[in-house]
């Protein structure tokens, strides 16, 4: 059902000659374990750090031997999507009026999909891993993990179906190396346009180049052109778009050897809700 028509609750702004939040968003990882996510890490895991995209591109450039444009990308669609999110949320958070909430108004809600980890596949459950993501908003996770009813914060069910979750819902819809497990990630994305608020932002990375893994299942690989794709046909403007190159630190390309790549690529995207 589609939910990018006037009906749906719009997320609060401020007139344009009104005051506005000072809210900066962090471009960090946490371990999502403690307050405010926990503590920062240094990389996107033990395995691998990001942001090599540029590096990637201007050695390939500097050493090619040859040229087929059917397989090239502009140096601009590589970045970092730490940096990236960060600063497409700090400016959406400055969008909001100064006195936000105001007396009597809840807050919104940041809803990080498949946000506790799958403890059935083996996985350490996180609870607040995108916690400082969320600003003035209060932090939520959707997750089909069964340890999630647990969480007085979490709305458990498949992100493929999931009436629990309200339409319209939700400032800001978020997942992060979660969508390529879905079955059926189109119904996923239908999901995510009827959760978010109209004017609310929704962002994603997932996977383009990267091993198995089955947490508990592992379904679909998205280029930038997909991700476009899945959000302009469900009312989305793409803000941001493009790929994040990880590659293993050198100590583990000479200790550890199993069938994790040695270089994997993500693509992330940015939407706003029309």
């Amino acid at each position: 059902t589609s939910t990018s028509t006037s009906t749906c609750e719009a997320v609060p702004t401020a007139p344009p000659d009104g005051k506005t939040m000072d809210w900066e968003i962090k471009a960090e990882l946490r371990t999502g374990r403690g307050a405010n996510g926990g503590r920062v890490m240094p990389c996107l895991s033990a395995w691998y750090c990001c942001d090599k995209g540029h590096e990637y591109w201007d050695t390939l450039e500097a050493t090619r031997t040859d040229s087929n444009s059917f397989l090239q990308l502009p140096r601009d669609l590589f970045g970092s999507y730490l940096t990236t999110f960060a600063t497409h949320l700090t400016h959406f958070y400055r969008s909001y009026p100064a006195d936000y909430p105001r007396t009597g108004q809840p807050k919104g809600i940041f809803l990080d999909i498949g946000g506790t980890g799958s403890t059935a596949s083996g996985m350490t459950q996180v609870t607040s891993k995108f916690s400082h993501f969320a600003g003035p908003l209060d932090y939520w996770v959707l997750d089909s993990d069964p340890a999630a009813h647990k969480l007085s914060n979490a709305v458990v069910c498949d992100v493929d179906d999931c009436p629990a979750a309200p339409s319209c819902g939700y400032d800001v819809t978020f997942s992060f190396t979660v969508l390529e497990h879905a079955a059926r990630p189109w119904l996923a994305f239908d999901t995510v346009a009827r959760l978010t608020k109209r004017g609310g932002l929704t962002l994603h990375l997932v996977p383009w180049s990267y091993q198995y893994h089955a947490t508990p299942d592992d379904s679909y690989r998205f280029s930038h052109r997909a991700l476009t794709t899945l959000l302009e046909d469900r009312g989305f403007e793409v803000l941001a778009m493009g790929y994040d190159i990880c590659t293993q630190p050198e100590k583990f390309l000479k200790t550890k050897k199993d069938e994790h790549y040695g270089t994997i690529w993500l693509t992330y995207v940015v939407g706003r809700k029309l």
